[in-house]
């Protein structure tokens, strides 16, 4: 197989394999987005309404066009999917968890940066001792 047919059938696979995210759900309804990007699918639980593509995911998409319609609000429509489906549809966890999520990675940057800190201190810092060739050895040359 050449290399120019190797990168074809690449190129194709990668069209035919990335083609269901180009559905992007509730694009015509600003508010209907924001919504789908909250919860994810849970047939999944790894993509988010706006981009799966399965039936169940297809039916919280109408429910929660539906909700919409009855004037339900966005707290209400939460409450509503948390009930039927726990705190796991939910995109961004709310509690503990999610304080720890938005935490966690200043605390470890923070912590890396004074590690850096002494790190470079202790190299750089400049050493009592040898600082060249002792004077005899200079004369004897």
């Amino acid at each position: 197989m050449s290399y120019l047919h190797r990168l074809l059938v690449t190129l194709w696979l990668t069209v035919v394999v990335s083609a269901p995210s180009w559905a992007v759900y509730g694009r015509e309804n600003p508010r209907l987005q924001r919504l789908y990007e909250r919860y994810m699918s849970p047939s999944c639980w790894q993509q988010n309404l706006t981009l799966h593509d399965s039936p169940i995911a297809h039916e919280l998409r109408a429910s929660i066009q539906t909700m919409l319609q009855n004037g339900r609000s966005d707290d209400e429509i939460k409450e509503a999917l948390v009930g039927q489906y726990g705190k796991r549809i939910l995109v961004l966890p709310e509690g503990e968890v999610g304080d720890w999520l938005f935490v966690t990675p200043w605390v470890i940057a923070g912590i890396s940066l004074l590690a850096l800190t002494a790190f470079f201190r202790h190299v750089l810092r400049p050493r009592p001792g040898f600082v060249g060739p002792p004077p005899a050895a200079l004369e004897d040359g």
